[in-house]
Parts: C-alpha cells; sequence; structure tokens
C-alpha cells in the first residue's frame, strides 16, 4: 500500500471521528453498568443511612442519566468541529482572570479521570498522537483537540453536571466510573489506530518520536520535564517511558482550590462518611488521614512530605514538578542514620509520679530536641509527634494509671521517628501497631473487669522499649510478638468456655481437612476403574474419618497413618479380581479390613447400626470384584496411590481453602463435652452466605479488642477473647464470662448490620494523628515555632 500523502489532514479528522463514535456508542453500556453496581451496592450497605444516599443516587441516575447521555453525545460531537485559532498563553479571556470554584471542582473530577484513562491507554495514545501529528505535519496536538483524555472527560464531567447529576453522585460511582471510562477510551484510540494502519498510515513507528520536543525541531524535552506534578509514577505506566504525554493535555495548569464549603480539596474515591467502592466496610480513616497530612505538610515543610508521608494520591498539589514532595515516597530509604546531634541533647528530667507531671516533662524534652534540630523536616517531626501523643493522653476513656505508660512512649517514639521514615508513613509499622493494640484492648473496656494483668504486661513493655531504645525498630517488633502472645494466654477463657473453644477448634481443623484429603484423594485417583459405590464411600465418609484422625492424633501418628493406608487397601481389595488366588487373600483378608474400618467409623462416633449403613457401599464394592471381567487396577499406580496416601500430611497446607462450616449449636457442644452450656450462646451461620470482603473484615477483628454486640435486642459490652486459627470461629466474652461464640459468616452480618460495633472506631494513633492535624491547621506557625 501507498503511503498517504505528505499532509491529510481529511485522514486525520476521519480517525478523530472514529474515536469520538467508539465513545458515544459504548457509554450506555457504561451507565447501566453503573446502575447495576450501585444496586448491588444497596443491598450490600452497611447502614440505612448509607443505603438511603446510594438509593438516591441510582435513583437519580436512572432518571438523568439519559441525558447524561445526550449531553455528552453532543459535546463529543461540537469538539469534532474546527476550533478557532487558540489565544497564546491564555484560554481566550484575560489570562489573569479568576475561575470559579465550581469550574475548579469539575476541573479536579476531570483531571484525576483523565490520569485513569492516560495510564490505562497510554501506548495506544502515543500511536496515535505520532500518527495524527505524521498526518497533520505538526510537532504537538492542539490542547482542545478531541482525542486528548483531559478533554474527553471534561466534557463528560461537564455533561454530568449539565444533566443535572451532582458531584456527590459522581463520587459514588468514581472508582468504577473511571474504570469503565478508561477502557472505553482505550478501545477508542485502539479503534482510531486500526482505521489510520487501514489507511497505511505509519506502519512502524520510530521510538525515539514519543520524545516530546520543545520549539525547535530535533531538540528533546530533557528528562526534569518527563512528568507532570502530581502524576504517580508507575512500573510500565506513562510516566515510566520518560515523557509526557500529549493525551494529559493540560493538566498541570489544574490547581486544588478549597472546595465552595472551605474543606480539604476532593479526594479520589469516595468522600469521607460517604459510601465507597465497598460501601459496607468500614471507612478506612487512615488513608483520609494520610491525604490530608501529606498535602498540609507539603504546603508547610516540602521535603517532609517527601521522606516521612506517603506521596497523596489524586489531584497534582500545589508543588511544582519534580519537587520533593511530589517524590514518590516509597522509593525514600525507610531507615536512616540518627541525627548526630541527637545524643548531644541535654534533656531535662521528668517526675513520672502522676500522668499530669509526666506529661508536663515529656512535652519539656520535646520542645527541647525541638530548639536542638537542624532543619525545618526535624522540627515539624518532632512536634506532629508530640501532638500525636497530646491527643492519646487526651483520651479520658484509658485509665490515667495506663495513659502514665502511653507518655512514657513519646520519647523512645520520638528518638525512633527522627530515625526510621517510615514510621508515619508505613501503617503496619510496630511501634504505631503496639500502641494501636494495647489502646484497643483498653478504650471501651468493661469497668467490672480487672486491668491489672493487662496495665503490667504495658508496664514491662513500655519499660523494655525505654531500655533498649538503640535497638530501633527491632525492639517495637519484639514487644509486638510479646504482647499479642500475652493476649493469648491472658484473654483465654474460663474452663467451661475452655472446652468449648478447644472442640470448636478441632471441628474446624476437621473442615480444613476433609476438603483438603477430599481433593487430594480426588486427585489420586482420577479416572481409575473404581467402583462408584466406594468412591462415594471414600468422598463422603472415609475423608472425614481420615481427617478427624489426624485431628485427634496428629496427622503423622501411626493411627492417623494407617487410617490412610486403609483407603489403599480398600482399593485393592475391591479391585477387580479375575483369578482364584487373587480371590482367596482377598476373602482372607475382608474380615480384618472391615473391622478396621468399623474402628475408624467409631472415630466420628457412629454406633454399630450407622456403621453398618456406612460400609454398605464398600460390601457392595467387594461384591462386585468377585463378579467383574473388566481390566484390573494397574499394580504400578496402585504401589504410587499407597505410597503417595501414606505420606498425605505433606500436601497439607495451613490456608483456610475452602472449608467446611464448623457445625455448631449448643446442644451438639454440651453432648460432647459433657459441660453445661447454659453459659454460651452459639450463633452458626445464616443461611445467606456473607460476600467475600465481609469475611475480610470479620476476619481482621483484632483478639483483645471491645464491642458493643447487640443480639435478640440486649446489647451486651464484650472483648473478643477468642479466635480459631483459621479465623472462622470468634469467641466474644463479657465481663460475667457469658460467651457469645460465632461463626465467621454470622460475625460478617453482624458487622454488616451494626450488632456488633467496635468500641474504638479507627486506631488510636489514626485518631490522635487527626486531631493532632486539627491543631495545626489551626494554629500552622507552631509547626516550625
Amino acid at each position: 500500500m501507498n503511503p498517504p500523502p505528505a499532509a491529510t489532514p481529511a485522514l486525520a479528522a476521519q480517525a478523530r471521528q472514529v474515536f469520538v463514535r467508539h465513545l458515544i456508542d459504548d457509554l450506555p453500556q457504561v451507565l447501566q453498568r453503573l446502575l447495576d453496581d450501585l444496586q448491588e451496592r444497596i443491598g450490600e450497605a452497611v447502614y440505612s443511612e448509607a443505603s438511603q444516599r446510594l438509593q438516591d443516587s441510582r435513583v437519580r441516575l436512572q432518571t438523568l442519566g439519559p441525558a447524561w447521555l445526550a449531553q455528552a453525545k453532543s459535546r463529543w460531537s461540537q469538539s469534532l468541529r474546527p476550533a478557532t485559532p487558540a489565544v497564546p498563553g491564555g484560554t481566550g479571556g484575560n489570562p489573569l482572570s479568576l475561575v470559579a470554584e465550581e469550574a475548579v471542582e469539575s476541573q479536579i473530577l476531570a483531571a484525576r479521570a483523565a490520569l485513569v484513562a492516560v495510564d490505562n491507554g497510554h501506548e495506544a495514545l502515543n500511536e496515535l498522537r505520532l500518527r495524527l501529528q505524521h498526518l497533520e505535519l505538526t510537532d504537538e496536538l492542539d490542547k482542545r483537540d478531541p482525542v486528548l483524555a483531559l478533554n474527553v472527560m471534561q466534557a463528560l464531567v461537564d455533561a454530568w453536571l449539565d444533566a443535572g447529576l451532582t458531584r456527590g453522585d459522581w463520587q459514588h460511582n468514581q472508582a468504577l466510573l473511571h474504570k469503565l471510562v478508561a477502557k472505553v477510551v482505550a478501545a477508542g484510540y485502539d479503534e482510531a489506530n486500526r482505521f489510520l494502519l487501514s489507511r497505511g498510515v505509519l506502519p512502524q513507528i520510530d521510538l525515539r518520536d514519543l520524545v516530546k520536543r520543545s520549539g525547535r525541531a530535533g531538540a528533546a524535552t530533557p528528562p526534569a520535564a518527563a512528568a507532570p506534578t502530581g502524576v504517580p509514577s508507575r512500573p510500565g505506566g506513562f510516566a515510566a517511558t520518560g515523557f509526557r504525554p500529549s493525551g494529559y493535555g493540560g493538566l498541570t495548569h489544574v490547581v486544588p482550590l478549597r472546595t465552595a464549603s472551605g474543606g480539604a480539596p476532593l479526594e479520589p474515591g469516595p468522600a469521607p462518611g460517604l459510601a465507597g467502592a465497598v460501601p459496607d466496610a468500614p471507612v478506612d480513616g487512615r488513608q483520609v488521614v494520610a491525604q490530608r497530612l501529606s498535602r498540609f505538610m507539603a504546603e508547610r515543610v516540602p521535603g517532609f512530605t517527601a521522606r516521612y508521608l506517603p506521596a497523596t494520591a489524586g489531584a497534582p498539589g500545589p508543588a511544582s514538578a519534580g519537587s520533593p514532595s511530589t517524590t514518590a515516597a516509597a522509593g525514600s530509604p525507610a531507615a536512616v542514620a540518627p541525627p548526630a546531634w541527637l545524643g548531644a541533647v541535654a534533656l531535662p528530667p521528668v517526675d513520672w509520679s502522676s500522668l499530669e507531671a509526666g506529661a508536663a516533662g515529656a512535652k519539656a524534652q520535646a520542645r527541647a530536641l525541638k530548639q536542638a534540630a537542624r532543619s525545618d523536616e526535624e522540627k515539624a517531626l518532632i512536634e506532629l509527634v508530640a501532638l500525636i501523643f497530646d491527643g492519646i493522653l487526651s483520651e479520658d476513656r484509658i485509665p490515667a494509671s495506663i495513659r502514665v505508660w502511653f507518655a512514657r512512649l513519646q520519647m523512645p517514639v520520638l528518638r525512633h521517628a527522627l530515625s526510621d521514615a517510615s514510621f508515619l508513613r508505613d501503617e503496619a509499622h510496630p511501634a504505631r501497631v503496639l500502641i494501636d493494640r494495647m489502646g484497643a484492648c483498653v478504650l471501651g473496656f468493661d469497668p467490672s473487669v480487672p486491668l491489672s494483668a493487662l496495665e503490667a504486661e504495658i508496664k514491662r513493655i513500655v519499660q523494655v522499649v525505654e531500655q533498649y531504645p538503640e535497638t530501633g525498630r527491632r525492639v517495637f517488633e519484639l514487644m509486638l510478638q510479646e504482647f499479642q502472645a500475652f493476649l493469648g494466654r491472658a484473654l483465654r477463657p474460663t474452663e467451661p468456655l475452655q472446652r468449648v473453644t478447644d472442640l470448636a477448634g478441632q471441628l474446624e481443623r476437621k473442615g480444613a481437612l476433609t476438603v483438603q484429603y477430599t481433593l487430594e484423594l480426588r486427585r489420586l485417583l482420577g479416572t481409575a476403574p473404581v467402583h462408584e459405590g466406594l468412591r462415594d464411600f471414600f468422598f463422603h465418609t472415609w475423608v472425614e474419618v481420615m481427617a478427624q484422625a489426624a485431628v485427634v492424633h496428629g496427622a503423622q501418628h501411626a493411627q492417623a497413618v494407617q487410617v490412610r493406608q486403609l483407603a489403599a487397601d480398600l482399593l485393592w481389595a475391591a479391585a477387580t479380581k479375575p483369578t482364584r488366588h487373587e480371590r482367596a487373600q482377598v476373602i482372607a483378608r475382608v474380615p480384618a479390613l472391615m473391622a478396621q474400618l468399623r474402628e475408624g467409623l467409631a472415630l466420628l462416633g457412629l454406633d454399630a447400626a450407622q456403621q453398618e449403613v456406612a460400609l454398605q457401599p464398600v460390601s457392595d464394592a467387594l461384591a462386585a470384584a468377585f463378579l467383574s471381567r473388566s481390566a484390573a487396577i494397574d499394580p504400578d499406580w496402585l504401589a504410587g496411590f499407597t505410597a503417595q496416601l501414606g505420606h498425605l500430611e505433606a500436601v497439607l497446607t495451613d490456608g483456610d481453602g475452602d472449608a467446611e462450616p464448623v457445625p455448631l449449636s449448643r446442644e451438639s457442644l454440651e453432648l460432647v463435652t459433657g459441660e453445661d452450656a447454659s453459659r454460651i450462646t452459639v450463633l452458626a451461620n445464616p443461611d445467606n452466605p456473607a460476600p467475600k470482603h465481609l469475611l475480610a473484615w470479620a476476619a481482621a477483628l483484632p483478639l483483645g479488642s471491645w464491642y458493643r454486640l447487640e443480639h435478640n435486642g440486649q446489647p451486651v459490652v464484650v472483648q473478643l477473647a477468642w479466635q480459631s486459627p483459621r479465623r472462622q470461629l470468634f469467641l466474644f466474652v463479657t465481663a460475667t464470662q457469658h460467651g457469645f461464640l460465632l461463626e465467621q459468616g454470622r460475625v460478617a452480618h453482624y458487622l454488616k448490620a451494626g450488632l456488633l460495633r467496635a468500641a474504638q472506631t479507627e486506631p488510636l494513633t489514626t485518631q490522635a494523628t487527626r486531631q493532632a492535624l486539627d491543631k495545626l491547621q489551626a494554629n500552622p506557625e507552631r509547626l516550625l515555632g
């Protein structure tokens, strides 16, 4: 095919029409997906208030969605018309004129959507850009070009608002909306490229053309201008290619001003307090606080954000491109050497005889460190950590006798934070987790529960941290492990409840092993010629015997191994026996084999009559083996099967897998344990299964935390005292030692319905950081003062 003429703008215009037509054709599917997603989330919303917000949003989208489609179609179609020449350096008016806050907020929404679209289809966009430039003999696309992602998204946002939908509606659907529209835009780029390729436009693209050029021909843009402000650098993404994509358009000119209400700039994803992509999971306040803190520190102490805080996702901040505040925090070292001046500071002594005196002394020491600090970043960190501990110590739900030990952690944590840059950035930092776990065990506790043991453990942990400050992160890791071990011992239920939890743990492990044994036995048998009745006996009865033996005796115990070997012996006995000698061997071994099978069935608690019923398929298989004339089982295969079955414990894993639900009831517990179970309420899984994200929420509940549990309309204060190894069973205990044993699915549904609510809705350090940020925003001068 002959190459196109030197300049064919008509062909470029047709390619843009192909792109826009694809957008218009696919947008109705986006609307339908949004409506379906909202309907799902309405049914799974945790509280009625959240459900109502989602319902209102869906009604508006269903009513006004067609108008949005029409508005978007009109705007995209109008973008294909020839535009008047742009005014250099401006937008057609006074370049210094103010822009309405509503317009800026709309630009921010469009900018965030454009980021996702460009990142999703950057390769196809770059190819399309080069082909259009080749056709039109230009070095750059016009900033108003309809193929640029920012222009596509700006038209979409404007159409959304013109149709009567709100910015709140956009945020309700933002996560899925970004994803769906990004796919549509990327597919549109592919369509336009295929159209141009079919016309012979640049079948081969020189990758050197991807480098953006300045006004001089052939002069490449220097690497310093590679990425625009706020663009996240992702491996393989557009920022990694070393150039700024044209599809990003004029995104760097969008400044995230305050919202009309005077609050912080809009965040990507759901706004705090609104239902998000997973409406029935708790709002992650840690991420919200981290974003607020990152923005605030970027304005006040630019270098602080790059080193100590994660990069803020979402709209670009006010800092310029390439500044430290926009550097991905993940690339900075997690720990550095302690500042040289730290060891030379003479700190005033602290009187720990009372909480008030100790807190005052800790503040004095923090002020001394701040005065000795050598940089604004260090001063800001010292002030921030001091304010975080002020927030912790102001929590009056923590007894004063325990708060004093939290206060004594301030200086060790502050010294560590000055040398470990990940303390504020990493939510899983052991120092933060340790404080949060100790706080969760105290906040919301029942006053009638003695705290002497917990207080003694917290005291011991703090004293160890104070004694070994030079070990840094390691001492916090060890103390966190020891505190978790302490909870496992201290929260051990009383004797009646202990027997119940022991039995429940065995039932859980048996269910998990049953599934794993079944899967492995199916794999080993494969398509071997095995009697169907015998297969059914293996998969529905004998795997339970194998699992029970492994739980009672241990997977490698001789008796458990023997039970597994019985499966191989039974398979040999039930195989076709064409010769008289083989049949005589089976007849001689059947009585002992059946006796061993009955012993195994007795492990399940089956009586003689039930054992006979369970063994009937085995008897039928043995009888059929004498009459069958089909091919016998390969002896080599049977030998391999026997060997693998004997070492079946080697394939077992500790993962949850698809373990069978634990069959629980108060009556069954009383029957097996012989204990009076009147002091325990057993709540099995309901008939309707819980979604996976709710099950994950339940599995993440920390041991020792306090909750308000409402069952049958009766609210009680409970503490999570025990979790089974696979987090399928949870024991909540009241101050009077009444236990509530819940399966994981019931816990998930109770969390969703608000029948189980944590006394502390967010980690202690997150709550304290939020309070510290409020103080800094009200009085920013104190940060470096």
